[in-house]
């Protein structure tokens, strides 16, 4: 078994390349069939970490894992304890970055942690 992927950072657009490279590289290990949907996705989450979670307050942290649970694909889950998710009048429904994640994803889930902020949970199969 593959010990997960754990980190902690700040959140600036300078951290989304390397945790973007950091999944991608998990996620070929754990055998992902599309790593470059993985890369994608978890660069579009924590983007909108970056520019949206934090509005108005100073910045803050960004908490990822990526694991491998036995019989499972890769479960990546990207939270923050930002603001929280507050529609905007310039982006319609989901808006187009969690749009994408939920295409490149096989499955999703967005909730509220009790401590506040956001957490988005992802999911990709893995080849058999």
């Amino acid at each position: 078994m593959i010990p997960p992927l754990e980190l902690d950072v700040p959140a600036s657009p300078e951290v989304v390349g390397d945790i973007r490279q950091a999944v991608s590289a998990f996620a070929e290990r754990v055998g992902v069939r599309d790593v470059w949907a993985v890369g994608l996705a978890v660069s579009e989450a924590v983007t909108n970490v970056v520019v949206h979670a934090y509005r108005g307050q100073d910045p803050g942290r960004i908490a990822l894992t990526a694991e491998h649970p036995p019989d499972d694909g890769l479960v990546v889950t990207v939270q923050d304890t930002g603001g929280g998710l507050a529609p905007r009048s310039d982006s319609p429904g989901l808006g187009l970055g969690l749009s994408l994640v939920a295409q490149l994803a096989d499955a999703i889930e967005l909730s509220v942690p009790p401590a506040g902020g956001t957490r988005l949970w992802m999911c990709f199969a893995v080849a058999e």
